[in-house]
């Protein structure tokens, strides 16, 4: 029985340096051609009114398949220049992108007859930062359009040129490639019997191969959560302002919170958003309002802590900005610890604490558990990273 065993093999695949995800919004003037003017101007002198004008996009295959070719009417194309710069201490390049789309542009009139078809030709570019370190080109740089969408808007009055106006959504992805050699375990199909040796002719030089960038590809989460409580009461909690800002607390009872986040969906940071709205719902004449919003603008990767059939804990810090109803009382940049708790058997929980990055403590809570919600207004759940499955 001849083997067929597991063993290393060296493999040549295009490595993936940088991954980008963008969209753009275009909004686009377009002339008619003469045809298409006279077709318009008498339908409208005959009373054919109102127009119908619609937009078509071509099929860009979405996601997947990864080789489809693109196109021609809607192009993605990377330019041959690349700029490069130090950022944050590190070189990197600033590729432009091209788009090219020639959406289908149908004008019907009342009856629902086609008065004319045509493609106008619309341009819009787009500079990127990515990782592309030398001796990287653009031809390590590929572009491609995900998802494309299209409206119109027009004024009859405008004939002949209708004061036609075309709107695109373009939804692309940049990706940042090279061929390496990489040794991984794999099975041989079958051995190619060739035993001649051919002496090397010259000394080559050691290889080496560019270096990655260190902010790509992104860590994992190690858990994710989504939020979304209706205004709650919660009990035996005050909330606890400077000094410097009123008077009073607000006492327990006396206001409602609501939270709104959703953190590390698809268990990545990227595009996690955090709103915490608190509401004075005692406001005696001659006082101030002290119901504000907190929006948080930096938010840092959360920890998890998981006891099996008891809870799994999320703790989010970071910093943000508070906004009170008040016009006179001014806004108040702050840090932040968020606790999400997703229990197994009680009603769910979270916790907020802000502090004042210009004065004193601005807001604490007395206890730890701040609202309780019910189950399906709080999820937490973990994720599976690359350190679960090498573990």
């Amino acid at each position: 029985m001849t083997p067929n065993n597991v063993q290393e093999e060296c493999i040549r695949v295009p490595k993936v340096y940088d991954w980008v995800f963008d969209a753009i919004s275009t909004d686009t003037g377009i002339v008619l051609s003469e045809d298409c003017e006279a077709a318009v101007a008498a339908a409208v002198a005959a009373g054919r009114t109102p127009l119908d004008v619609t937009c078509e996009v071509p099929d860009v295959g979405g996601f997947f398949p990864l080789d489809q070719p693109q196109d021609p009417n809607a192009l993605c194309t990377v330019s041959s220049r690349i700029e490069r710069r130090v950022i944050n201490g590190q070189e990197l390049a600033i590729v432009k992108v091209i788009f090219t789309i020639r959406p289908l542009i149908n004008i019907f009139d009342s009856e629902g007859t086609l008065l004319c078809s045509f493609r106008p030709t619309i341009s819009e570019s787009r500079r990127l930062v990515v990782c592309a370190p030398e001796p990287f080109t653009s031809d390590n740089v590929f572009c491609r359009i995900i998802a494309l969408s299209c409206d119109t808007n027009f004024i009859e009055t405008g004939v002949p040129d209708l004061g036609l106006q075309v709107m695109l959504d373009i939804c692309f992805e940049i990706q940042v490639e090279a061929d390496v050699k990489l040794e991984v375990l794999a099975k041989f199909c079958f051995p190619r019997p060739n035993d001649i040796v051919i002496p090397p002719s010259a000394v080559c030089p050691e290889f080496e191969f560019p270096a990655q960038c260190d902010f790509f590809p992104r860590d994992n989460c190690d858990c994710q959560a989504f939020v979304d409580t209706d205004p709650l009461s919660p009990p035996g909690v005050a909330i606890d302002f400077s000094a410097i800002l009123f008077p009073t607390d607000l006492d327990a009872g006396s206001f409602t919170t609501e939270l709104n986040a959703e953190i590390c969906d698809n268990c990545n940071l990227t595009g996690s958003t955090i709103e915490w709205i608190v509401e004075d719902l005692l406001v005696p004449t001659g006082t101030v309002d002290q119901s504000f919003t907190f929006t948080a603008t930096e938010i840092g990767m959360p920890t998890c802590t998981t006891i099996p059939g008891v809870a799994t804990t999320m703790v989010v810090t970071g910093s943000g900005t508070v906004a009170f109803a008040d016009p006179g009382v001014a806004d108040r940049p702050v840090l932040f610890t968020m606790t999400l708790v997703e229990n197994a058997a009680l009603l769910d929980s979270y916790a907020f604490v802000l502090t004042d990055l210009a004065a004193a403590p601005l807001i604490t809570f007395a206890g730890a558990g701040v609202a309780f919600v019910p189950d399906e207004d709080l999820v937490v759940q973990d994720c599976l990273t690359f350190p679960n499955i090498i573990g």
